[in-house]
Formats: C-alpha cells, structure tokens, sequence
C-alpha cells in the first residue's frame, strides 16, 4: 500500500473520531441540560419550535384525518408546557417573532 493511501486513510479515522467525539459531547450536554430541567420543574417542552410548526401545518392540511385528534392532543400537551414551565429547553424567541410577522 503506497504512504499516500495511507495517509488518507489514517487521516480518515482520525476525522471520523474527531465528528463522532463532538457529536457525543453536544447530545450528552443536551441530555444533561433536559435532565436539569426535569429536576428543576419536573416538565418541559416535548417538541421544538419547529416540529410544533409542522404539525400545525399537518393539521391544516389534514384536519380531518384519523390521526387528526392525536396531533389535537399532542399540540395541547405541548401549548400547557409551555405555560406551565418558565424554563425552556428549546430557543422559542425566534418561533414567536416568525408567529407574529406571519399573523
């Protein structure tokens, strides 16, 4: 094997642990950031401000589909955990201007 392929190919391993450690580290802080606010407030959002936007969209375009009162359900949960924990995990700033400018 010629030193150039293995060059590459230790470079190779090399980033693939580089992106792989980082990735670890963000969801391991994410995770202990969720589990703060679990003993904090017992609660918090269970979906992002994205995910919530699209099953708004969902519903509007599917308002009389079978799985219609399940997603009903899951935009309730979602709206009393947001009044009922003054904490939040997700970043909803940028959710309520998008809500605003669009109304």
């Amino acid at each position: 094997m010629s030193l150039s392929a293995i060059i590459v190919m230790i470079a190779s391993i090399i980033a693939l642990w580089g992106v792989a450690s980082c990735a670890l580290i963000v969801s391991i802080r994410h995770e202990e950031r969720k589990l703060v606010l679990l003993r904090s407030q017992g609660d918090f959002e269970p979906f992002a401000p994205r995910a919530f936007r699209d099953l708004e969209r969902w519903l509007v375009q599917h308002p009389g589909s079978e799985h219609a009162p399940e997603i009903r359900e899951w935009q309730q949960s979602q709206r009393q955990s947001l009044q009922r924990n003054p904490q939040r995990f997700y970043d909803w700033s940028h959710a309520e201007n998008n809500a605003r400018e669009t109304s």
